[in-house]
């Protein structure tokens, strides 16, 4: 049977292995039983326990070679860019590293306290139990069922793709912010109704390649039906989560979904109750969505005390305060990023 490692890293290091760094390092001069690890042995790597942030399963990577290298080696591969925030050793010293062409990230990232189904062949407690302080080595069995929870991988393409986005989003806020300046206007202020707030939602996610939900398809935002931008329906949902989640689920105001990505949810509150928002988000927090709160900005301070009852400590990493004015500046800037990226035929937005 195959050996597998659970690894533990900070998620500034997943970030950076998804880039140069091809090359784990352990921390203590010595690393026992690391020689059970080999070519074609899978490590998982699960982000480092932070103050009020769950643990992940952020990706994984499949191993080259295992060795030992000396203070040279070690500052050779250093310089080179393949190891993130390296150690300063001293001569003489040595460190054990783990070698990989390519790290894969997890299109969704499970919380490992989520885990309480997945075990080896001969452990009696499921991971989401288990304390890991290093390397921890785990089974096929467990490798298959911790990838079945994360749905797949971002793709190359799909990561480049997206930080073009990024960096196109990024010179359009510049240009609106100098047109601001230029016109004394600081920010985006007009009286927006909750339909049409949805619009915005359902539009923005259409052009960024999302397929759209409302749970408002009746409504309407002037002339236009929220239908019309929505190409979910319940029924939809329902491919994706078990019959206990889909009410809940059908009850948001908006929701985002796209393969290998997942769930986005948005809960528009202007004029409405802001705990029975939260609430509808808990009732589907196991889905580890991305969720937001869209309001008028004198409901951030609102937000920020509800949020912090110990009844939404389950979503509170998950969640965001989306001002309308934002919303409103995000509607206009993806349609101008989508005007100007509209020759580049990009399969990411075109699915």
């Amino acid at each position: 049977m195959a050996r597998h490692a659970i690894l533990l890293a900070a998620r500034e290091w997943c970030e950076a292995a998804s880039g140069k760094v091809k090359v784990y390092d352990f921390i203590k001069p010595r690393r026992r039983r690391i020689h059970a690890l080999g070519k074609g042995s899978v490590c998982v790597v699960l982000t480092k326990a932070k103050a009020g942030q769950p643990q992940v399963f952020y990706g994984e990577f499949t191993v080259t070679e295992v060795k030992e290298v000396d203070a040279n080696e070690y500052n050779r591969l250093a310089t080179e860019g393949l190891i993130h925030s390296p150690q300063t050793l001293k001569p003489g010293e040595k460190r054990w590293v783990i070698f990989f062409d390519e790290f894969k990230e997890y299109a969704v990232k499970p919380r490992k306290d989520e885990l309480i189904d997945v075990k080896t062949t001969m452990s009696e407690k499921p991971i989401s139990e288990w304390v890991i302080t290093g390397l921890t080595y785990i089974d096929d069995q467990a490798l298959k069922a911790i990838r079945r929870k994360a749905g797949g991988f971002i793709r190359r393409e799909e990561r480049q793709l997206q930080q073009l986005l990024t960096t196109r989003i990024d010179e359009l806020e510049e240009r609106v912010s100098r047109l601001e300046k230029l016109l004394g206007v600081s920010e985006l202020a007009f009286p927006i109704t909750h339909e049409c707030a949805e619009l915005m939602l359902l539009s923005i996610g259409r052009q960024l390649g999302f397929k759209t939900y409302t749970a408002n398809s009746s409504k309407t935002c002037g002339n236009t039906e929220l239908d019309k931008l929505a190409d979910m329906r319940r029924d939809d949902l329902g491919k994706y989560v078990g019959p206990r989640l889909l009410n809940s689920l059908s009850g948001i105001d908006v929701v985002w979904h796209r393969e290998g990505v997942g769930f986005y949810l948005f809960e528009v509150v202007i004029g409405g109750n802001m705990r029975e928002a939260l609430l509808r988000f808990s009732s589907v927090g196991e889905l580890n969505a991305k969720m937001f709160i869209v309001s008028n900005e004198d409901k951030r301070n609102e937000y920020e005390r509800s949020i912090g009852h110990t009844a939404f400590s389950t979503i509170r990493n998950n969640c965001t305060f989306l001002s309308v004015g934002e919303l409103a500046r995000m509607y206009v800037l993806t349609n101008l990023w989508r005007q100007s990226i509209q020759p580049l035929q990009l399969p990411y937005i075109s699915r």
